[in-house]
Order: structure tokens, then sequence, then C-alpha cells
């Protein structure tokens, strides 16, 4: 695929603003469980925390190749995947200090079916395998992510569960915090919880909630210059949506989304959570053309990525289809949110 990319740097910066530079300190070496694009990874460079991937495991075909297409070891060399979590025996293992794990959030999720540990898919018992290598390699961390679905009363007997198996473990209290992409520099509305633990327990005041960040950027500051004509919906679609939704108009003054979950067009300058394709619930509004004509489209792979913390290029699409990199964003992390958190909590170790 070729993208035209625009010029993304400035913006990257005022993202990151509130980043400190932390205090020199040994060097962490770290298991990337569920890794996806090595969402983790990515977050530990922008947080400047001494590091080193030991070993990760991702079970997708597509999302390994694009974890060993932008990571490789300090030699250079492929980081192994040790593949589907479920068979993998611990002792195996490279020892490690931090365990990361963005488990399978489909189970608690809205937009999924809400099964939980009786996700059809064996998915939501995938935290099982998570404690049971932490339990045997007994790293000093442990950082998990999931959707806020996890912590609801609906699941609440799943989360007791990590909590409890944490702290007989030797980790105390599992500290953990919701927190939304869009209070962090980055006009998308995604909620994830980020949970983080320490073998001897954390202290009593240690925090969670890096301080917001309010840098002005809406939306509109994230599509593409020239976006591909491929993605754009024809008079015939746009009419269909209109009459299926109920939507009287597509007319906006600027780049808008338009949430399909909703039906409504928001007018907040902000994205709703980027999804993956088959749930088929967001389009971009363009400004209407100077003959009247209404534009609406799919958002592009370069949009999605940047709304996931990435600034142009940093990320190698290694010629996947949109189909599967869509699927990348949608179910990983937010690399600019796990920065900020990563640099807030390493600030109060150190």
């Amino acid at each position: 695929m070729n993208y035209d990319l625009m010029s993304f740097d400035s913006i990257t910066e005022r993202m990151l603003i509130g980043m400190e530079k932390l205090k020199p300190h040994d060097k962490i070496r770290v298991f990337e469980g569920f890794a996806g694009y090595g969402g983790a990874t990515y977050g530990f460079q922008r947080a400047g925390i001494n590091y080193e991937v030991v070993g990760y495991s991702e079970f997708d075909k597509f999302a390994a190749a694009l974890y060993d297409t932008n990571h490789k070891d300090s030699q250079g060399n492929p980081i192994k995947n040790w593949g589907d979590i479920t068979k993998i025996e611990p002792e195996d293992l490279p020892d490690f200090d931090l365990f990361t794990g963005g488990f399978p959030c489909q189970p608690f999720s809205q937009v999924g079916m809400q099964q939980g540990e009786k996700d059809r898919y064996g998915r939501g018992t995938l935290m099982y395998d998570i404690l049971r290598i932490c339990e045997v390699k007994k790293p000093k961390y442990i950082f998990l992510e999931n959707v806020k679905g996890l912590i609801t009363k609906r699941f609440e007997s799943t989360f007791n569960a990590l909590k409890s198996a944490l702290k007989e473990m030797g980790y105390g209290d599992l500290h953990y915090a919701v927190l939304n992409t869009k209070d962090y520099g980055i006009p998308q509305n995604r909620e994830r919880v980020w949970m983080f633990a320490q073998l001897g327990g954390l202290p009593e005041d240690f925090s969670m909630v890096p301080p917001t960040i309010d840098n002005g950027l809406k939306l509109k500051d994230f599509v593409d210059k020239k976006p591909e004509e491929s993605l754009y919906l024809s008079q015939q679609q746009i009419q269909r949506i209109k009459d299926f939704y109920g939507i009287p108009s597509f007319v906006v003054s600027e780049s808008s989304c338009f949430d399909l979950y909703n039906k409504k067009i928001r007018n907040d300058g902000l994205s709703i959570t980027i999804l993956a394709p088959e749930h088929n619930k967001m389009r971009m509004v363009e400004p209407t053309k100077a003959d009247g004509t209404e534009v609406v489209r799919k958002y592009s792979v370069p949009e999605q990525f940047r709304l996931m913390g990435f600034k142009d290029g940093e990320v190698n699409f290694a010629n996947q289809s949109y189909t599967q990199l869509s699927k990348r964003a949608a179910n990983g992390w937010d690399v600019n949110v796990v920065g900020i958190l990563l640099n807030h909590i390493w600030r109060q170790l150190l």
C-alpha cells in the first residue's frame, strides 16, 4: 500500500508533553505477552526506560509478522516468539523482570458478546495463563491492560480472582485505573483499564493516574491530506446509511467522526474507539464539496495508527492488507498513553 502521509512529527511532540527524563537505572528484561504490534515495546521507548525484550508471545500470524518486521534485539536479530501462550512451559522461558500483556478484551467488551470466562473461543480464560507463567517465573513487575468492562460488576468474580491470585503469589494489592486516550493528547474516546503489580507490593501512595494533557488537538489534525480514493463511499452508499440510521445530512465544517454505534456525527472533535473492521461502526465525514456533495469514507490505516499514538513512518506496515492492519490498530495499545503511564510509574519506582 502507498499512503499519502501528513507531516506528523510536531503533533507527536505535542502529545508527549509532561514526559520527564528518568534517572539512570538497571535494564528491565521484558517478556511481552499478547504482543500484537509491540505496544509495550513502543511504550518503553517513549517512556525512556532502559529495557530489553527477551521474548514475546503472539498467536496471530499477521500480528507476529508485523512485530517481527518492526522489532529486533540489540544485535539486530529477531526476538523469539513463543507462540500460543496456553502451550508455553514457564520453565522454558528466559528470566525476565517484567511481564506485560493486554490479554484478549473481546469477552469483556461492550461491542463483544460479553461472555467473559465462558467465551466460546477460550479468550476469557487466558488471564490464568498469565498467572501460571508469573507464578513460576516470579517477575518483579506485572503490567496488564484490558477494556474497562473487566472491572464492572458483570465480571467482578473474574477481576477479584485476578487480584486474589496475585496477592497470594506475593504481589500485594493490584493497582489499577481506567485511562481514556482523549485525556492524554489524542482525540480518541478509548477507555482501558491499566493494571500494575510489584513483587512485595507497592507503596500505599502509589498512583496509576498520570496528570492529564490538554494540547488542543482534534480529529481534524490527524486526517490524511489526500486519502485513497478506495476509502470513499458512493452517493448511493451514503444515502443508504442516512436512510438506515435516520441521519438528515452529512454536512460538517471540519473532518468529523460518524459514530454508527450511537447513530450520530460527533461534534466534539473526537473519534470513537478505533474498532476492528468487522464491527463496521466508524466513518470519517469530510466537509461538503463546493457543489453540495456530501463526503463520507472509511478511516485510512495511517489515520488509525496516528490515533493509536504513532507518528508517520514509525511502523513498517509490512505490505499487510487494510483489514489486517485495521485489526492491529483496533486491538493494540495506544502507545502514547503507554509511554506516559510507564514514565509516570517508573518515576515513582526510581
